[in-house]
């Protein structure tokens, strides 16, 4: 998975500006005058209405693909006046666009939407292609294999769900996923890489949430709570067939003044012919950050829990610190506590978009085996 730092990053941690408005409550109405830093960002922004779309270059690290370079765009629309004194949950959409590639010949574009639209309904999507030479660990969990498979994927998937508000905190839909995905073996190693069949995949089923999140992007308190079935038919006798199930709870408490502590509880299980980039993982940007690939622990079923402690520093900057555990494991009986998985780490966050508390992150996480990563991107964890 690829991860964006951008050279706004690197500026505003030289010039920096002074106000003192809290990171969770900062907006555009609030600043009085631009300052240095309003007039630098201005350069790579334009503003209309409720709606701001933000463009700039782009350099990120991760484990897996390498040092990248890129371009990244940022469209956020804040709902309407009228609307904000009506609900009681700010909920912008926003369009995260990138383009990247990497010194490991990684190539990744990818969008990233979370629309809340007239009538209720919301949409969640990730569109995604990926060219990404990586390795194969094998399946399980018990050992780190130093020699996996190296193999080349070429990945086009378009995952997310769409759901109808049946109140202010419940909405009822579908999720999806679909995918088409070709890999080829480039060397060999400890393990035997699986033989692919069927290259497109379709999954749908139905999809509950309950939201009482006080802010989508960086909430300070609320309950967030998702529960999605997918079922993925076979296109022919000799294809994979699978079903999955997925449970996501996230919990926000403000402790202290801009002190924020986010729990995350996720437990997924999975069963039938499951080809092994659609086994759960750990690791990434999102799971356990720590683990530096994807795929060094993958099994037909995952549970881990994450919390991170989130506090405002001085202007747009903040700091946070985190720990998570958790393991994959072939069916309910086989699951015991000898090689449970554990991360923790820290990172610094700027506020990239003031109205719709978007943030730029950057974490550094370590794990079991001694396990690294450097992890850079849009938007918070969980």
């Amino acid at each position: 998975m690829k991860i964006r730092l951008t050279i706004i990053f690197i500026l505003l941690s030289i010039i920096g500006y002074s106000q003192e408005d809290s990171l969770s409550t900062i907006s555009k109405e609030e600043i009085p005058q631009k300052n240095i830093v309003d007039r630098v960002m201005s350069l790579f922004e334009t503003n209309f209405g409720r709606t701001s779309i933000k463009y700039y270059p782009s350099a990120g690290i991760d484990p897996a693909s390498g040092i990248s370079i890129g371009a990244l765009s940022l469209i956020s629309i804040v709902p309407k006046e009228t609307d904000r004194k009506k609900i009681r949950f700010f909920r912008p959409t926003s369009i995260s666009n990138m383009v990247t590639y990497s010194t490991k010949k990684w190539l990744n574009m990818k969008s990233d939407v979370i629309l809340y639209a007239s009538h209720g309904f919301v949409v969640n999507t990730f569109v995604q292609y990926q060219v990404s030479p990586d390795h194969f660990y094998g399946i399980g969990n018990d050992t780190l294999n130093t020699n996996p498979v190296k193999f080349d994927m070429k990945d086009l998937r378009i995952d997310g769900n769409i759901s109808k508000e049946l109140s202010q905190t419940w909405f009822l839909g579908f999720n999806f996923d679909i995918s088409h995905r070709n890999y080829t073996a480039l060397d060999s190693g400890e393990s035997i890489l699986p033989e692919q069949k069927n290259k497109w995949l379709i999954g749908f089923g139905p999809y509950l949430t309950y939201d009482s999140r006080d802010h989508i992007n960086y909430p300070s308190h609320g309950e967030y709570v998702t529960i999605g079935i997918k079922y993925f038919a076979p296109h022919s006798s000799n294809a994979y067939s699978f079903y999955s199930l997925e449970i996501n709870a996230r919990k926000y408490i403000t402790l202290y003044k801009d002190i924020i502590l986010a729990m995350s509880l996720f437990n997924g299980l999975s069963e039938g012919d499951i080809p092994f980039y659609c086994l759960y993982q750990l690791g990434g940007q999102t799971r356990l950050r720590g683990i530096s690939n994807k795929y060094m622990y993958i099994d037909k079923n995952a549970y881990y829990a994450q919390c991170e402690l989130r506090k405002h520093i001085w202007n747009r900057f903040g700091l946070v610190v985190f720990g998570g555990l958790g393991n994959t494991y072939p069916k309910i009986s086989e699951i015991n506590s000898n090689h449970i998985k554990y991360v923790y780490g820290a990172g610094i966050r700027f506020q990239s978009d003031t109205r719709s508390n978007i943030n730029l992150r950057m974490d550094y996480g370590r794990g079991s085996f001694g396990d690294s990563g450097i992890y850079m991107t849009m938007r918070e964890a969980f």
